[in-house]
């Protein structure tokens, strides 16, 4: 059994839904690209898409259902990162000014979606 199975050894507080949604951490002006593998509404799972570290604080967008989530790092392995979920917010309606950044990405990758 892999460490991201349940079982009795888990310590999740609910089950998490395997996915492949493209994402992106951002903090500050940086971003980069990652790969959201399975999700709960307290974690996730992702892998980074380069060999960058990101910080232990960060926004997590999912390009595919367009949220952001405020995350902590908990765990780190190779370039597969376990996130706590802080607070998620919905970027496709009005958002605070401290998503913007979020919303601009996410509706950019919509754009680039719908033109091919």
């Amino acid at each position: 059994m892999s460490k991201f199975d349940s079982g009795a050894n888990d310590r999740r507080a609910g089950p998490r839904t395997s996915m492949q949604h493209a994402g992106k951490a951002l903090c500050g002006a940086f971003a980069w690209d990652c790969v959201i593998r399975d999700m709960s509404t307290g974690g996730a799972r992702i892998q980074m898409l380069s060999t960058a570290s990101p910080p232990d604080a960060l926004q997590l967008v999912d390009l595919v259902t367009g949220f952001a989530h405020d995350v902590k790092v908990v765990w780190q392995k190779d370039r597969e990162y376990g996130l706590k979920i802080a607070r998620s917010h919905d970027l496709r309606g009005l958002a605070p000014s401290g998503l913007q950044t979020a919303k601009r990405i996410w509706a950019a990758s919509q754009r680039r979606a719908t033109a091919t």
